[in-house]
């Protein structure tokens, strides 16, 4: 199947049941889809296989507008639903979870266990390094410590004579 079947195929299953205005923007929104993904590198029938059926397609845009007509005469008001906006988020969707799905095989999920084993490394070489200096440095603390109190202690003393 080519790009101008699945449309034929996709406008014919919406024919009679929505709005030709619906009908039109959905058959120019794929048409630019189909094109802009094709532009983009991919085949025709990659591009096609991912978009599916297009009487599947048509039932849901079919679908929607039912959906979005009920809400309409609900709330009294007319939203963009006529012009196919709702049908565009539905179908760029699908192409995103496809994109997602790509997405999240190429990740690489980490345990929490090998996290929590990481860190914990990470905190015990941390403070194996703080001792080891202080262990470096005690003697001359120690000393420091030492001279200082002898210092007092000399200058109390000569204080009271």
């Amino acid at each position: 199947m080519n790009c101008e079947e699945f449309l034929r195929q996709f406008h014919d299953a919406l024919d009679g049941k929505v709005s030709e205005n619906v009908i039109q923007d959905n058959v120019n929104y794929y048409r630019s889809y189909i094109n802009s993904q094709t532009a983009g590198g991919k085949s025709e029938s990659d591009v096609l296989g991912m978009l599916g059926d297009p009487r599947l397609l048509a039932k849901t845009i079919e679908e929607s507008s039912k959906f979005a007509s009920g809400r309409e005469s609900q709330r009294g008001y007319a939203g963009d639903f006529n012009n196919g906006n709702y049908a565009y988020y539905s179908s760029a969707r699908s192409a995103d979870y496809e994109d997602a799905k790509s997405e999240e095989k190429k990740r690489i999920r980490i345990p929490g266990w090998l996290i929590t084993s990481i860190v914990l490394i990470i905190v015990f070489l941390l403070l194996s390094f703080a001792f080891r200096v202080f262990i470096i440095l005690a003697p001359y603390i120690i000393v420091f410590l030492l001279v200082g109190f002898l210092v007092r202690t000399v200058r109390s003393w000569w204080q009271r004579k």
